[in-house]
């Protein structure tokens, strides 16, 4: 650490001592070339720096209106890359071209100028943490500076603006376009889901799941209870037919019959007069006018009871089933209306499960049915989103075409200065300056090179002196 010590110390004293040297011929060295600067500046043909403003406006209508857009040109730039992009656009040799051309700018030798030279004078810039762009040009003319500063300002608006209209007129002409095939593709759409619903007869189909799926639980309860019913009346019918002995039909027609009050009244007739017959036949023989006259009465009511059978059964019919016992007639009822009860479980067992598979088949359709809808349903909500973000975009378009004036404003156009600019003077002796440092520099490093070294005069720095190190 001491010997870095001694060597930095040698290095400020051996540094100390050069600049003692140079002094005097390094610090003329340095007035003279600063003097020499501002003269030249004093010299120079006075230039006028215009200035002009260009603020991009952020779109305050967008973010009120819900309308605001990430990418969209009406968004505020902000400070920063964006606007960088924006300085390349104006600085772009097409923009500067028509500038040059708009205002026939010609050299000192009357030819048209070129690029670079008005280059050289402008410079535009972003207003530190603004959104507006500084152009200043420097010139001998004042006028000339503020009309290129104006021109080149009002050029490169004009150009913005109709390339954002050019923009959303094109993409206004691409919505205009697609507005009527998304419509068609809704209606498209809703058409095939109608037709999906008229045909299977679905109004809400997560109801009607539910629904059927409940009626076919009732439906088997219905069918379970049915059957029992039916098993239970096929027992009692089967112990009436076993203790009556007479088929279902005879049954039937026994129990007609039995009700029939004209045919009752028949028989009670003819069993009246039958037995007048067999108390008459103890008396007088067959030959008696009152037995024929009983005879004729009997074949009479025999006849008139077939003809009422006949139209109540159909048919003829044997003759106990036209009168029986009050228990037996009973029985006879009974089996008759169980028969009839019996027909009417059935044909509602038979019913109920017609309508069970019925319902089956339909809840397993409804799988497929609800997949079917479904999609149908996401083609026509995908229509409709996109018909409607259609719909949205050339609504927005049609608001952003009538605030795209705005998003460019000319704050404060270039006026020709008055009093002319002492940038150049500035960077002259700016320059003056840093030319004479460097030439004080160099004449005190010559000075200690040829007077210290060459000749050999005193050294300030003398190794052995320290006992530094061989081979440092």
């Amino acid at each position: 650490m001491n010997f870095i010590r001694n060597v930095i110390d040698l290095n400020l004293q051996y540094l100390f001592a050069a600049t003692r040297r140079g002094i005097v011929p390094a610090t003329t060295a340095f007035v003279l070339t600063v003097l020499g600067a501002a003269a030249v500046a004093k010299l120079q043909k006075p230039t006028f720096l215009s200035e002009g403003k260009l603020l991009f406006k952020p779109d305050r209508a967008a973010t009120l209106t819900g309308l605001e857009e990430d990418g969209s040109p009406l968004q505020t730039i902000s400070y920063g890359t964006q606007l960088n992009s924006e300085i390349e656009i104006i600085t772009s040799k097409p923009l500067i071209q028509k500038t040059i051309d708009t205002l026939q700018l010609k050299d000192d030798e009357g030819k048209p100028l070129k690029i670079e030279d008005l280059l050289e004078n402008l410079q535009v810039s972003v207003v530190f943490q603004t959104d507006v762009l500084s152009f200043t040009y420097l010139d001998e003319d004042p006028v000339k500076a503020a009309d290129i500063v104006n021109t080149l300002m009002g050029s490169y608006r004009s150009q913005k603006l109709a390339s954002t209209q050019i923009d959303t007129e094109s993409a206004g002409d691409f919505l205009d376009r697609q507005l009527p095939v998304s419509a068609e593709k809704v209606r498209q759409a809703e058409y095939e889901l109608r037709v999906f619903r008229e045909t299977y007869d679905i109004v809400d189909l997560a109801a009607e799941v539910e629904i059927s799926v409940a009626f076919l639980n009732d439906l088997r309860q219905e069918e379970s209870r049915l059957r029992v019913s039916l098993r239970a009346l096929q027992g009692v019918q089967e112990a009436l037919s076993n203790e009556l002995r007479l088929s279902v039909s005879d049954a039937i027609t026994a129990n007609a019959l039995s009700q029939s009050k004209s045919v009752q009244d028949i028989l009670t007739d003819l069993s009246a007069v039958r037995r007048k017959i067999a108390v008459q036949q103890v008396e007088f023989t067959e030959e008696s006018p009152i037995l024929l006259d009983l005879r004729a009465q009997e074949a009479s009511l025999v006849n008139l009871l077939d003809d009422k059978v006949q139209g109540i059964a159909g048919g003829p019919v044997q003759e106990d089933l036209l009168q029986m016992g009050a228990t037996r007639e009973r029985l006879v009822e009974d089996y008759a209306k169980n028969n009839i009860q019996l027909v009417s479980f059935e044909e509602s067992l038979k019913a109920v499960e017609n309508n069970k598979q019925i319902y089956q088949q339909r809840i397993d359709l409804f799988p497929e049915l609800e997949q079917r809808q479904r999609d149908l349903q996401r083609k026509l909500e995908a229509a409709q989103e996109t018909y409607q973000e259609l719909l949205n975009r050339s609504q927005e378009l049609q608001v952003k075409e009538n605030q795209l004036t705005n998003f460019i404003q000319i704050i404060e156009p270039a006026v020709p200065p008055e009093k002319p600019s002492s940038q150049v003077a500035i960077k002259i002796i700016a320059m003056g300056i840093v030319a004479g440092f460097a030439l004080a520099l160099t004449i005190i490093v010559a000075i200690d090179f040829f007077i210290v070294d060459v000749k050999g005069t005193n050294k300030v720095y003398d190794p052995d002196a320290y006992n530094i190190p061989s081979g440092l």
